[in-house]
């Protein structure tokens, strides 16, 4: 910190030094050059000679305590009329009269300033020149007192700065020492916000950006947290279901009823079981994929929703529903990640088969909608109530789950949250027959 204060000290010197300078050099200069003009204005013709009648003011002017040596001379064309005739001559060609010439020089082995002018006397041809000089002990000696008094103020000034500057610095800081030291006094899952009160200005937004940060790290522990004990919780009963028919079947006899019925139960657990796994592993994907900016890039939303229904025809054919893809275009472009996006319309599709009544139909439809490309999927099963259609985005949430439906309450939360993580929206609508459930998801168009 000294270093730059030394450096910065150094620019201001050499730039005082320079002001210093021309301001003494200024102040003096216009002395003498009044000085000139006091003797010019004495100057006047009397039967055809020059005269001069040199005030005594002309001079005093230039007086001081260490009596600098003053000169002067006045002449026409060659001749000096009065002073010093070996004094240094000024150029002053082309020069008008009444302005002022400044030079330095050096006479009898002394540095000097010179002012000279022109003037012009009535009933005389020609100009004649008036020059005042005076040495420049005392002009040398007053910048000499102003630079060590500059040299002074600058020693002292970096003087206090490396005493003072650390001093600051420390209490500068000291706000931030307090909120590290509460920092370090906070358990690992202690996500409060910093308190702003005796923070300064300059640190507030610092801190509530920090606490913004603290904010959603709270909000992703807790989600974790949920996540964890909610697929326990769903895991608890397909593994205990597991454990008793195991049991049983140790005690049973082969190829008894008791013994079918267990490996019957058995199999059906683990298949809720490892349904349940593959859509905790898709919610993960999915948030995985919301933390990460994925790069979004022109898709045709109606070849990816051909595909996917295509996928899908399999399955709907097991559970009996007449499967139905309709688009309005042969190609409607949107923006979208392809996995993501895929992912996404297989969920909705996987519901909308799983959920719909046997022998009806399903409906896939791509079109646009209000300028947005849009995919809908519309079945004819239960549907849900309005009061419950945000409600179903949650995890784990199922409305019936006494029906006899394979499923663990992810699929719609997975939807969100990948069409979150591609700026999409997903929305419950009505059907046109008021029976089943219609969902919409509206991508971003392609600019």
């Amino acid at each position: 910190m000294v270093v730059p204060m030394a450096g910065l000290a150094l620019l201001l010197g050499i730039g005082g030094s320079w002001a210093i300078t021309e301001s003494v050099e200024a102040v003096n200069d216009r002395i003498l050059s009044a000085a000139s003009q006091a003797i010019a204005e004495s100057l006047a013709v009397e039967d055809g000679e020059i005269t001069l009648d040199l005030p005594p003011s002309a001079f005093a002017m230039l007086e001081d305590a260490e009596r600098d040596n003053v000169y002067y001379s006045i002449s026409y064309g060659n001749t000096v009329i009065s002073g010093y005739a070996d004094l240094p001559k000024v150029e002053l060609q082309a020069k008008p009269e009444g302005d002022v010439t400044f030079a330095k020089a050096e006479f009898r082995g002394r540095q000097i300033r010179i002012v000279a002018e022109n003037r012009r006397l009535p009933r005389i041809d020609g100009l004649v020149t008036v020059q005042v000089a005076e040495t420049m002990d005392a002009r040398d000696r007053v910048v000499r007192q102003m630079l060590l008094t500059l040299a002074l103020l600058e020693g002292l000034l970096i003087a206090l700065s490396a005493i003072l500057i650390p001093v600051a610095v420390r209490w500068g800081l000291s706000p931030l020492l307090r909120l590290r030291s509460e920092m370090d006094r906070r358990i690992a899952s202690d996500f409060t916000p910093l308190p702003v009160a005796k923070v300064p200005a300059e640190l507030r937004d610092f801190i509530g950006t920090f606490n913004s940060l603290l904010g959603r790290l709270d909000a992703a522990v807790q989600g974790m947290r949920r996540f964890t004990a909610d697929a326990s919780h769903q895991m608890r009963t397909p593994l205990s279901i597991l454990r008793a028919h195991v049991a049983v079947l140790q005690k049973a006899k082969p190829g008894s009823e008791e013994a079918a019925s267990s490996i019957a139960d058995i199999d059906d657990a683990t298949g809720r079981l490892q349904n349940l796994l593959v859509q905790l592993l898709a919610l993960a994907r999915a948030e995985s994929a919301a933390t990460v900016s994925e790069v979004m890039e022109p898709l045709d939303l109606v070849e990816t929703a051909r595909q996917v229904a295509n996928d899908y025809a399999g399955l709907a054919l097991r559970q009996k529903a007449k499967l139905q893809f309709y688009a309005s275009a042969d190609s409607i472009m949107a923006r979208g990640h392809p996995a993501l996006m895929v992912e996404l319309l297989a969920n909705l599709l996987d519901n909308a088969i799983r959920y719909n009544e046997p022998g009806k139909e399903v409906l896939v439809e791509v079109s646009i909608r209000d300028g947005m490309p849009t995919v809908s999927f519309e079945d004819s099963g239960p549907g849900i109530p309005v009061e419950d259609r945000e409600r179903v985005f949650e995890r784990f949430t199922r409305l019936q789950p006494e029906r006899d439906k394979v499923g663990t309450g992810l699929g719609l939360s997975i939807v969100r949250t990948l069409a979150e993580t591609m700026g999409a929206e997903v929305a419950i609508r009505d059907t046109t027959s008021g029976k089943g459930l219609k969902i919409e998801v509206a991508f971003r168009p392609v600019a």
